[in-house]
């Protein structure tokens, strides 16, 4: 039987490769992603490694919480002045090191700002040592500040903003705008950059003064003696320091920062895996329909097999020992592919603005046996099904050439079905509404059972679909249009099976149109209801970068300007939970906002309090006047009064709104992410646009923007996002396409000797051409509207999960789905065309000497 299929396989080459293509791709973009991640990782490890190779160790706050974010608002407290002589003065230190890191974003030669904090890498500044041996940045062009005002930057900085040595630029920060000369030019190790962040690095006090406070620092590094090792000088650092302060070893130090690289690269790497496996699993489907279709070809053959004494189990292990030929021919093309395809991603990244190290690719055991098991696993699964039913092929009624009748399983089919459909929307419901761990693996695992489901039901919908979608072709194309829609009908299994493929990318496209159109119109919504002003200052960024405070002053102070507050955004632990606080300035509040308060009086938010969404006050059982525990990275904790009760909670963004005074006392650094202004009674909107314009001038990042602005430019952030979802998603539709192509190839080796009768009874070429590419047609929109229902459940499904989040309002946008059903359509034209040249060029004479 091996021998057998191995024969097999040489005799149909083309047939095995049509095959492996779908897994193939599938597998290459997993391959992809975890190289990408391995490499990404690799690289990473070794510029933390450099970053501190000469430090012994360092000396910082405890941590106050755990921060999600690597980037974002730190968990710890600064370090003091006074820290410095303790540390000198330990035995055993021979130099130490204040580090200072904070936003700083270099505005280019054209004056636009580089980078962009909000939609990619952060933009740091961080204070450049007088030791040589704490620099993690090498000089490629001039010398280090000596000065204030002088500035190194990162390479891909300077190449990006036309800037050279010598150029006077500006840098913006947490204290406002400043005027730098860039005097040196450098590489982080060999990188132009680290992950496609931009580097400032300035003198100590100067970096204190723009990004934390004088005499004010993140960590203090220290190197070691001769002869101390770096456990001993941590002991000693740490018996000198007062409570709250920590001191951990260069290898602690490297370890954490690797690991929260690490993490912020799983979190991508799990992000590009999600499509992935999207692919692999639009991939089994394509695999399931040609193993039907080849096994349906070889009936004769698999009875030949039985009459002459093989049994079951031999000739379903020969058809399952070829889908594993399949399946590691499709695995080892698709770990080749994968490095070109991480090569792809890896450019796709520094689109977005992260760019990855030079360096060469990583490829470990782990990512090629993953890629192997997951080629293996998808081809044999999905090929055990049709290995079981040829394996049950009558001997003698196949020897007849009588073809195979199955007992009528309508009833059973639909029962299972209908049970898989519910047991896949109980998955989904009870990821989007019930659980808040693992929330994500629920519903992904909903979605995939729920897909399963349709395609099993599929069958019993496809014939009065095709008929439906089918009558106009017989209408209006004559005989070719009725030749098509005969074919398509022909086989409903294996129209719903080609379609089902289909189906799952236009779903997902589906969801996320819907999804997105959902989201903005909500949002609109939000702000047409809540929003009283007239303007925004934003500044495109949330938690990193922003406005200094001053800017909201200099705004308020203006004539035309009646109210003006900056939002800004902070990180905090409440009752065990990390959450975000708002913080604005309550005198102005009513004048500019609606955030629908309930209970108590906003403008008894200082320092000491704070407001909370009534829903969670609700469930925590809270009042007005009850307190409130807080922990802050910088002062420990608090305990803030609730003196305020809101419900639009989609305004403010968060479960917890506190005033400025707030941030003022327990935030070191403070940036306003947007500044929302109100315009004074009976100006005129164009006079007060100038003259906020003419302010915020000063600050490239600042865009003004009415209400109708404001609305576009969140509408904008969607469009964004969704490109990149797109793109990612179009694998998994090309790999359904591919798989129509393949139905349709195969298809036509069955139909040979029919086609060839075609043509005898005067059936031009022509016309061969257009039944197939309507057959095409047809499959395709079939898979195309299934997939928009499905997608229009899905988008229903998560716009009423996050209600509470804001996406309250679900819109269905007719007209792009329509745009998608069109786009399925020609795409069906496009997959039909070498199907359809290949049927038009058969022989005549020997299509009708063929059995």
């Amino acid at each position: 039987m091996l021998r057998l299929t191995l024969t097999n396989l040489r005799a149909r080459k083309l047939r095995v490769l049509a095959s492996s293509v779908a897994v193939l791709l599938g597998v290459a973009f997993m391959a992809g992603t975890m190289v990408l991640s391995d490499t990404m990782g690799a690289s990473f490890d070794e510029l933390v490694e450099d970053l501190y190779s000469n430090t012994s160790a360092a000396v910082r706050g405890e941590r106050a919480f755990d921060n999600p974010d690597p980037f974002g608002a730190p968990s710890r407290a600064l370090v003091d002045e006074e820290v410095l002589a303790a540390v000198e003065s330990v035995d055993g230190v021979e130099s130490i090191f204040p580090h200072v890191e904070g936003y700083a974003q270099i505005v280019g030669a054209d004056g636009d700002p580089i980078g962009d904090p909000g939609m990619g890498a952060p933009t740091f500044g961080v204070s450049w040592p007088a030791d040589e041996r704490f620099n993690p940045l090498t000089l490629v062009e001039g010398r280090g500040p000596e000065r204030g005002d002088e500035a190194v930057i990162d390479k891909a900085s300077a190449d990006l903003g036309g800037l050279a040595v010598g150029d006077r630029t500006r840098i913006l920060t947490a204290s406002g705008p400043a005027s730098v000369t860039v005097v040196g030019i450098a590489r982080w190790g060999d990188a132009d950059s680290p992950l496609g962040a931009s580097i400032t690095a300035l003198l100590p006090g100067y970096a204190e003064e723009l990004m934390t406070a004088p005499g004010r620092f993140h960590q203090i590094q220290v190197i070691a003696a001769d002869g101390v090792s770096d456990e001993e000088i941590r002991d000693r650092i740490a018996a000198a320091l007062p409570d709250g302060l920590e001191v951990v070893t260069a290898d602690e130090l490297i370890a954490e920062e690797q690991g929260d690289i690490r993490e912020l690269i799983s979190f991508f790497g799990t992000f590009m895996l999600t499509f992935a496996l999207v692919a692999l699993f639009v991939g089994s489907f394509i695999i399931y329909n040609t193993f039907s279709i080849l096994v349906a070809q070889r009936n004769r053959e698999m009875a030949l097999l039985r009459a002459l004494g093989a049994s079951r189990r031999q000739v379903l292990g020969g058809l399952l020992a070829e889908a594993v030929v399949v399946g590691l021919i499709a695995s080892v093309l698709g770990m080749i592919a994968g490095v070109g395809v991480a090569t792809g991603l890896k450019a796709l990244l520094a689109a977005f603005g992260l760019d990855v190290p030079a360096g060469g690719i990583v490829i470990t055991g782990n990512t090629l046996l993953a890629a192997l098991v997951a080629g293996l696993v998808v081809t044999v699964a999905a090929a055990v099904v049709p290995a079981r039913r040829a394996s049950r092929v009558p001997p003698v009624a196949a020897m007849a050439d009588v073809a195979i009748a199955e007992s009528n399983r309508i009833r059973s089919r639909s029962a299972v079905g209908v049970l898989v459909v519910i047991a896949g929307g109980v998955l989904l419901a009870t990821g989007l509404f019930v659980l808040e761990s693992n929330a994500l693996l629920a519903v992904g695992a909903g979605a995939a059972v729920l897909f399963v489901g349709v395609a099993i039901l599929g069958p019993l919908i496809s014939r009065p679909a095709t008929l439906l979608l089918g009558a106009p072709l017989a209408r209006f194309r004559g005989v070719t249009g009725s030749i098509a829609r005969e074919n398509a009908l022909r086989s409903p299994k294996r129209t719903a099976a080609t379609a089902s493929a289909l189906m799952i990318g236009v779903a997902l496209v589906g969801f996320i149109t819907i999804f997105a159109a959902s989201a903005r119109a909500s949002l609109d919504d939000i702000i047409d209801r809540s929003f009283r002003g007239d303007f925004v200052v934003d500044s495109g960024t949330f938690g990193f970068g922003g406005f200094d405070p001053g800017l909201a002053d200099r705004l308020g102070d203006l004539p035309e300007i009646e109210a003006a507050t900056g939002a800004r955004v902070g990180q905090a632990e409440v009752d065990g939970s990390v959450v975000y606080l708002l913080g604005v300035d309550p005198s102005k509040i009513d004048a500019i906002f609606d955030v629908g308060i309930v209970a108590g009086d906003v403008d008894g938010l200082d320092s000491e309090s704070v407001a909370v969404w009534l829903d969670k006050a609700e469930e925590e059982g809270w009042q007005v006047g009850d307190t409130v525990s807080v922990r802050f990275a910088e002062t420990g904790s608090r305990d803030l009064e609730i003196a305020v009760l809101f419900t639009n909670r989609e305004l403010v963004g968060s479960v917890y709104a506190v005033g400025h005074a707030v941030f003022d006392e327990h935030y070191p650094v403070q940036l306003d992410t947007s500044i929302f202004l109100a315009a004074a009674s009976g100006a005129d909107p164009e006079s007060v646009r100038i003259s906020v314009e003419a302010l915020a001038d000063e600050y490239p990042t600042a865009t003004v923007l009415d209400q109708t602005e404001f609305k576009q430019a969140q509408a904008a952030s969607f469009d964004a996002l969704l490109g990149l979802v797109y793109v990612l998603l179009f694998l998994a539709i090309l790999i359904a396409l591919m798989g129509i192509a393949n139905t349709l190839a195969l298809s036509i080796l069955e139909r040979t000797r029919e086609l060839g009768l075609l043509r005898a009874v005067g059936m031009t070429r022509a016309q061969m051409r257009s039944s197939v590419r309507w057959e095409s047609v047809i499959i395709a929109v079939f898979g195309a509207l299934l997939g928009l229902v499905i997608g229009v459940f899905f988008g229903w499904a998560m716009v009423t999960a996050l209600a509470d989040e804001g996406i309250g309002r679900f819109v269905i946008p007719v007209g792009s789905l329509a745009v998608i059903v069109v786009l399925a359509a020609l795409a069906g034209v496009v997959a039909a065309v070498l199907p359809a040249r290949r049927a038009a060029r058969i022989d005549i004479l020997q299509a009708i000497a063929t059995n």
